[in-house]
């Protein structure tokens, strides 16, 4: 069985348009690429990532990852900001641990990049996970390129969650919560806000039935290279911002599989 290599992950980035001074936000599951060269995960990761920052030169572009960590939610577990583990991957926790990375204060959607805007994405604080002045809004103000390692877009793309509570869909809330922080040598209980959907509507998203179609009805495209035994996507944050907040202005279900036969937010 043929095996990818640091060329070949070089190569299939650049082809889908990967380039010096850009913002890259990595979503990655790196097994569906299947057996790579080496057997030795740190050089699996490592060379993705070097392949990346090449092509990207970190003094003029950033890497960003999402290095959220949900399994703290309703428990009494502390957020440190420098050893809290990513759960979003191998390469996320990778890119995570690098020198030069910064990561921004949330206990369970935090976001780590390394580069050029490294600081405007992590250094402002948030309380709220989504929304404005979030490392996710900042994202679509540099028009972030979202890279998909090895799954299309529709099933990681949680940008989606942004435009959600900008488009104000019903069938979420926001939820607050007090959870222990880390700050210098003290744990102190902080609130902290997610954007979360209501249980009992039972609602399940697919961004394959609408969103992906009227992204492509606009005459915007996600690249796509094939790599190893699997594909990488590219697509602008910007342009997947404005093509589906112009479809939830029109039609607030349009991320689920249906209309919520439960609604606890009508009256």
């Amino acid at each position: 069985m043929k095996k990818y290599n640091l060329l070949e992950i070089k190569k299939a980035y650049k082809k889908l348009g990967i380039k010096k001074g850009m913002t890259v936000v990595v979503k990655t599951d790196i097994r569906f690429l299947g057996p790579y060269k080496s057997n030795n995960q740190n050089e699996i990761l490592n060379d993705h990532f070097k392949a990346l920052s090449d092509l990207i030169d970190l003094e003029k572009g950033t890497i960003v990852v999402s290095t959220a960590s949900t399994s703290l939610c309703n428990t009494d577990i502390p957020f440190d900001l420098n050893k809290t583990k990513s759960e979003m991957g191998s390469l996320t926790e990778y890119i995570r641990n690098k020198k030069d990375t910064k990561r921004s204060f949330h206990p369970f959607n935090s976001y780590a990049a390394i580069g050029k805007n490294s600081s405007f994405i992590c250094d402002y604080f948030n309380r709220h996970s989504v929304g404005p002045n979030t490392p996710e809004a900042r994202l679509i103000d540099l028009d972030a390129k979202y890279l998909s390692i090895g799954l299309h877009p529709k099933e990681t793309s949680t940008i989606i969650h942004h435009i959600e509570k900008t488009a104000g869909v019903p069938y979420r809330y926001i939820k607050e919560f007090s959870h222990p922080v880390v700050r210098g040598n003290k744990i102190i209980k902080e609130p902290f806000y997610l954007n979360v959907r209501y249980r009992q509507s039972k609602v399940k998203m697919d961004l394959g039935r609408k969103v992906y179609p009227h992204f492509k009805k606009n005459g915007y495209v996600v690249s796509s290279e094939k790599l190893g035994r699997g594909r990488v996507y590219l697509f602008s944050s910007r342009e997947f911002y404005k093509s589906t907040l112009g479809l939830l202005e029109k039609d607030l279900y349009a991320c689920l599989t249906n209309v919520p036969k439960i609604k606890p937010y009508k009256i």
